[in-house]
């Protein structure tokens, strides 16, 4: 038996590493694990390791990191080393997943490789912006194998010396998830609605946050549709969007969600006429769902520039919000979820094999 840990920290990552976890479940010779921290379990980003325990507490063996207090991210990091640390000896695990660019990622990829377990880093080779590249490459660097989203993906981690028969291109893991209509506590929507998604930029300055999403919000207020505006992830400065946000509480325009479940996001994304905002999802999910996307700042400035995405507004003057809002074009055909669900589990077939859960823990780094 193959003791496997996902380790979860925020709402996003889970939508994909979801999609990997009901894959393995169907493996016999596997037992996987899901360690929840950071965001998933503080109250005020809406306790959404409930989400998960729904989804997989009758298959899989839930660690819900309880003791984690709210502190500053370098004291939450350290909190994550020791207690992950502590679920890969008690639990005697074999291979650990990671995903993505955040602090919890960085804390759970040290803890595996100083404990001398595998690690498997899912989006790996990204580039975006702000300290989540410095993350991401770092937490390549301590990882033995990759899942990546594209050639130029690939390409960036043999730069930076990785063996190419460690990086498998998967495309986007999030796509493989089945959306559902089943909304529990969302009030129905108008038919004419937009979703904001803005999270502060870590490298930017507290004013500078201050001074976008004000603007945005009062060009949003005067616009035709009403908006679900989902709340920002607890990066530095996110209380300065909070304050922002409080005076529209009571507005009708408005409805304001801690968390929504991914499947759910992706149900009402879908039906969105436009997604606002500087979230990955409007340069991962959204332009293949054919929904119309507003990025904003530079949050994002790496990820969409080598991309055809029909459906991408990227603005660096705010002011061009409202015209484009005012003649906006129709969202596009959606892919079918279920297509790219069948192709991406028969990749992870290929992928899967014996030799997968074997990488030699010492690395090298490959010249070219």
């Amino acid at each position: 038996m193959i003791n496997v840990s996902f380790l979860s920290g925020t709402r996003a990552d889970y939508g994909k590493i979801k999609p990997y976890v009901e894959y393995l479940l169907q493996r016999q010779d596997i037992k996987i694990h899901l360690f929840l921290t950071g965001m998933q379990v503080q109250s005020k980003y809406g306790n959404t390791h409930k989400e998960i325990e729904t989804d997989f507490a009758d298959r899989c063996h839930i660690v819900i990191d309880n003791e984690l207090q709210e502190s500053t991210t370098a004291d939450e990091t350290a909190h994550i080393i020791k207690s992950y640390s502590a679920h890969l000896k008690d639990d005697n695990i074999d291979f650990v997943f990671i995903h993505g660019d955040r602090s919890e990622a960085m804390a759970g990829a040290l803890a595996a490789v100083l404990n001398n377990v595998p690690v498997c880093h899912i989006e790996a080779g990204d580039l975006s912006g702000s300290i989540d590249d410095s993350l991401r490459h770092a937490i390549s660097k301590l990882a033995h194998r990759f899942f990546v989203a594209d050639e130029r993906a690939k390409s960036l981690l043999m730069q930076m010396g990785e063996e190419e028969g460690n990086i498998h291109i998967v495309g986007t893991s999030s796509l493989a998830n089945l959306p559902t209509e089943k909304m529990d506590n969302i009030p129905p929507v108008s038919d004419n609605y937009g979703i904001l998604v803005y999270h502060p930029t870590t490298t930017v300055s507290s004013d500078t946050i201050h001074g976008e999403i004000s603007q945005i919000m009062q060009m949003l207020e005067k616009d035709t549709r009403s908006y679900i505006v989902v709340l920002p992830n607890n990066d530095l400065n996110h209380q300065v969007i909070l304050d922002v946000y409080e005076p529209y509480q009571n507005n009708p325009k408005f409805q304001f969600f801690k968390s929504v479940p991914f499947s759910a996001f992706q149900h009402l994304l879908k039906g969105a006429d436009v997604l606002i905002g500087n979230s990955s999802c409007g340069v991962k999910e959204a332009p293949v769902l054919g929904v119309n996307v507003i990025d904003i700042g530079i949050r994002q400035q790496n990820r969409y520039t080598h991309l055809d995405l029909p459906t991408f507004h990227h603005v660096d003057d705010l002011g061009e919000i409202s015209k484009i809002l005012s003649d906006l074009p129709q969202n596009q055909s959606a892919i079918s979820h279920e297509n790219y669900r069948e192709q991406f589990f028969k990749t992870l077939d290929d992928i899967f094999t014996d030799d997968f859960w074997k990488p030699a823990l010492q690395k090298k780094f490959v010249f070219r």
